[in-house]
């Protein structure tokens, strides 16, 4: 069997993310697989292990899935209007189609979209007044209206696919939920819940002795999302009333970062190291020694940096996002948020970090549970096994 990833915005800083690793695992498991994209100038140079096949965005919706050796496409929401007649040309040519929806599930109503859980002073405008203001109104039908169309576009994707997968599991209750709202219960037997791979040196070696150090690393240029101006703030107060702590903040947009941080007093900026872009086979090396990983984001479809971090036997402290929950694992293996207020998210890394200083974390233990979860090869496997029973 072949099972070949379509992803159309693939680049090569991909191939350390799940669009990279499954075709990897797969090889791994001996699955011949490999990865389709839209033709683009950042892969001219590139040569990965697996076969990466690119072509003009139209030639995907003509008769090339009829040429395509693959028996099976696990394909992800391709960038346009609608993603139902790529599905359909991948079905004519003779393909098992997985869809990977790269979601928390919070698709359309009955669920809050994600940008409410960003407070209206930080997006006053106009627009989002009217939007908030519209999902506080009593009416279900005129909801319902509002998100036809985004609900018609999914069910229907799913309802071409062999099987559709997402990336934990309470983002899983949140598509069917989503589905039986709408009408199709019928389509939540083709839901699969599997999660992200993380790459091999994460699963390998010994896991080291931890120091009172904690990180947190991302895009802080994206300051909606990653909630870096909450983070500036926590990890201040955070370091203000544990002493003995140092953190490092490392990602894209960190000159932004350490403008937030010139009002912290010294003592505590003393103990932060700021790192710009740091290449994914160092990252290994920051988390090996730290305690903790520090995810203040307010929505993540699953947060391929905290399956790294448990990896080497840190624990996660994070948001209430669907996937921070799974990976936090009620506590075994890091501290939720009550809510995303900047209040709970500091109570969360306070708590934390006393559970090290109370030895409530073995970071043998974490790993060991998580890697076998989480190596790419027993995902890959997760994926084999949907293609050949769909």
């Amino acid at each position: 069997m072949k099972i070949s990833v379509f992803f159309d915005i693939y680049c090569p800083y991909h191939e350390n993310k799940d669009p990279g690793q499954i075709p990897l695992g797969l090889m791994d498991n001996g699955v011949d697989s490999g990865v389709i994209t839209v033709t683009k100038k950042e892969l001219a140079n590139y040569n990965p292990k697996f076969v990466l096949i690119q072509n003009e965005r139209n030639e995907f919706y003509k008769d090339f899935w009829l040429k395509n050796d693959s028996d099976a496409i696990v394909t992800y929401h391709a960038q346009g209007k609608s993603n139902v007649p790529l599905i359909e040309k991948m079905k004519l040519g003779g393909k098992k189609v997985i869809l990977k929806l790269d979601s928390d599930g919070k698709i359309a109503y009955p669920l809050q979209r994600h940008h409410h859980r960003v407070p209206l002073r930080e997006r006053l405008t106009i627009p989002n007044l009217i939007s908030d203001v519209f999902w506080r109104l009593p009416s279900k039908s005129l909801k319902r209206r509002k998100h036809a169309a985004v609900a018609a576009e999914i069910t229907k994707q799913i309802e071409l696919c062999s099987a559709t997968i997402i990336e934990s599991p309470e983002a899983l209750s949140n598509l069917n939920y989503f589905l039986a709202a709408w009408g199709r219960s019928d389509l939540i037997k083709k839901t699969h819940f599997i999660p992200n791979p993380v790459t091999p040196e994460f699963v390998e070696g010994e896991i080291s002795k931890k120091d009172n150090i904690a990180v947190t690393h991302g895009r802080w240029d994206d300051f909606t999302v990653k909630n870096t101006g909450v983070m500036v703030e926590t990890v201040v107060e955070f370091l203000t009333q544990r002493q003995e702590y140092r953190f490092i903040i490392f990602g894209s947009g960190t000159d932004q970062v350490k403008k937030l941080l010139e009002v912290a007093p010294q003592n505590v900026r003393d103990r932060i190291t700021i790192q710009g872009f740091v290449e994914h086979q160092n990252v290994k090396d920051i988390l090996e020694n730290a305690k903790l990983l520090f995810v203040p984001s307010r929505w993540e479809s699953f947060s391929i940096a905290s399956a790294e971090a448990l990896c080497t036997g840190c624990s996660i402290v994070g948001t209430p996002a669907e996937a921070l929950r799974y990976l936090s694992m009620q506590g075994f293996s890091g501290s939720i948020a009550a809510t995303f207020d900047k209040e709970a998210i500091l109570a969360a890394l306070l708590q934390d970090s006393i559970k090290w200083d109370n030895g409530k974390y073995d970071p043998e233990k974490i790993a060991s549970f998580w890697r076998p979860i989480l190596d790419r090869k027993a995902v890959a496997k997760s994926i084999e096994n949907l293609a050949r029973a769909s």
